[in-house]
C-alpha cells in the first residue's frame, strides 16, 4: 500500500471503459493512474467500468503505477455503488470530486471504514477541488485530515466555476492555482497541479515549468504522451541533486563549525535552504 508520506510526481486519468486507453494510461508509467468514473466515463457506462474495475487495477498495478479510482460526487446515484466497487477492486486510493466540505471527506472516510477498507491499510483519499467554493474553503477541508494522499485541483471544472472563459495559457485558473497551493502548504498536504487539456506540447512545458516555479511536485495529466514531460520538469535532475547534497554538506560542516550560513554556488545558505535541499534529496530518493 502506498505511503501517506510519498510523493507521487504524475497522475493520469483515464476513463474506465476503454481496455485501450487504459493500457495506453499504463504503459505511460505515471506515478498513479486515475480511473475516473465521473466526468471519463459516461453515466449509462458506469456500471460497465465497476464491472470490469477489478481487472483494470490488476493491469494498472501489473504496470507499476498506484491505482486510484476517481468516484462519483458525494450525493450523486453513482457515489455509493462506485466506492463499493472501487474498494472491492483494490483501490489505493479514492479520489472524491468536487469536494467543497471537510464533512463531505468525513463521510467518505468512514463508509469506507464501513464497507472494510480499514484493515491495516485502508485506501487514502484524494479530495479534488473544483468550484471556487471548494478553492475558499481548501484549508479548511484538509486541516488535520487524517487518510490523505494529497488533493488535487481541477481546471475544466474551476474555470467554469470562476464565469471565465478556458485558454490555453490558463489565465482564468492562475489565481486558483496559486492560492490552491498556498492553502495545501499550510494544511501540511501535498499539492496536485491541474491537468493540461490542450494538444500543445509548448504550452504544457510552459504550464508545467510555472507550477514547479510555484513549489508544486506533482501533476495531473488527462493525456498518456504528457507523462514523461511533467516527469521531466517537476522530479529532480542529477545536477539539482548535485547541487543539494553540496548545500546540505557545506551547511552541516557550517554548523559544526558553529556557523549558522555558508555560500555555495553564490548562494547565502541560511537554515531555510537547507531544509529545502533535504527535502528536494528525499524526493529523489524516494523511487
Amino acid at each position: 500500500m502506498i505511503h501517506p508520506d510519498r510523493v507521487l510526481t504524475t497522475w493520469l486519468f483515464v476513463t474506465s471503459i476503454d481496455p485501450v486507453q487504459i493500457k495506453a494510461a499504463a504503459d505511460a508509467k505515471p506515478d498513479c493512474v486515475i480511473v475516473d468514473m465521473e466526468d471519463f466515463t459516461p453515466p449509462h457506462l458506469r456500471e460497465q467500468g465497476r464491472q470490469t474495475l477489478g481487472e483494470t487495477l490488476s493491469l494498472i498495478k501489473k504496470a507499476g503505477a498506484v491505482p486510484c479510482v476517481r468516484i462519483n460526487p458525494t450525493g450523486t446515484p453513482d457515489h455509493a455503488d462506485d466506492l463499493a466497487a472501487a474498494l472491492g477492486a483494490g483501490a489505493e486510493i479514492i479520489s472524491l470530486p468536487k469536494t467543497a466540505s471537510a464533512t463531505e471527506l468525513y463521510d467518505l472516510i468512514g463508509a469506507i471504514g464501513r464497507q472494510g477498507g480499514a484493515g491495516d491499510s485502508p485506501p487514502l483519499v484524494l479530495p479534488c477541488i473544483e468550484t471556487a467554493e471548494g478553492l475558499v474553503n481548501t484549508y479548511a477541508i484538509l486541516k488535520d485530515m487524517s487518510h490523505l494522499i494529497g488533493c488535487l485541483v481541477a481546471s475544466e471544472d474551476m474555470t467554469t466555476s470562476l464565469g471565465a472563459p478556458r485558454d490555453p495559457a490558463g489565465t482564468a485558473i492562475r489565481y486558483a492555482r496559486e492560492r490552491f497551493l498556498l492553502e495545501c502548504r499550510a494544511a501540511g498536504i501535498e499539492p496536485v497541479d491541474c491537468p493540461y487539456t490542450w494538444a500543445d506540447r509548448e504550452g504544457l512545458v510552459a504550464e508545467t515549468a510555472y507550477a514547479r516555479a510555484l513549489g508544486y511536485h506533482a501533476k495531473s495529466a488527462a493525456r498518456a504522451d504528457q507523462i514523461a514531460v511533467i516527469r521531466d520538469i517537476l522530479e529532480p535532475d542529477a545536477a539539482e541533486v548535485d547541487h543539494a547534497e553540496r548545500v546540505v554538506a557545506a551547511f552541516e560542516a557550517a554548523e559544526r563549525d558553529g556557523i549558522d550560513r555558508v555560500e555555495v554556488d553564490g548562494q547565502l545558505v541560511e537554515r531555510p535552504s537547507y531544509l529545502n535541499a533535504k527535502a528536494l534529496l528525499a524526493r529523489s530518493d524516494q523511487g
